[in-house]
């Protein structure tokens, strides 16, 4: 599938449900930039949307969890959350390039 084929099925309308979820039957990628604004989201036609979902909020919420269990302070344990996020989005933003997939301007 080519960039411009995947520019069309991201912005049909058809495929956004109450303006913030996507899904998309077509559209082979995991994760997809925004309709409006910055960022990213799921793909929810993908089998692999949901498990997705529940491992970042996990991550996120592992990291408080192991740094109260290390009785770190307030500061790191933000500064290692932090952390978690900037790696989670590099990642989103990795997966949802379309130029990723191996896709061309045909």
């Amino acid at each position: 599938m080519n960039r411009k084929e995947l520019d069309a099925i991201h912005s049909s309308s058809e495929n956004w449900y109450l303006y913030i979820f996507y899904f998309a039957p077509a559209d082979p990628r995991l994760i997809a930039k925004k309709r409006h604004g910055i960022g990213w989201t799921l793909n929810f036609a993908r089998p692999l949307a949901i498990p997705t979902l529940l491992v970042m909020i996990g991550a996120i919420w592992g990291t408080f969890w192991l740094a109260s269990c290390f009785n770190l302070s307030e500061t790191v344990q933000w500064g290692l959350v932090f952390a978690v996020f900037v790696s989670l989005s590099l990642c989103c933003g990795w997966m949802a390039n379309p130029d990723r997939q191996g896709s061309s301007d045909d």
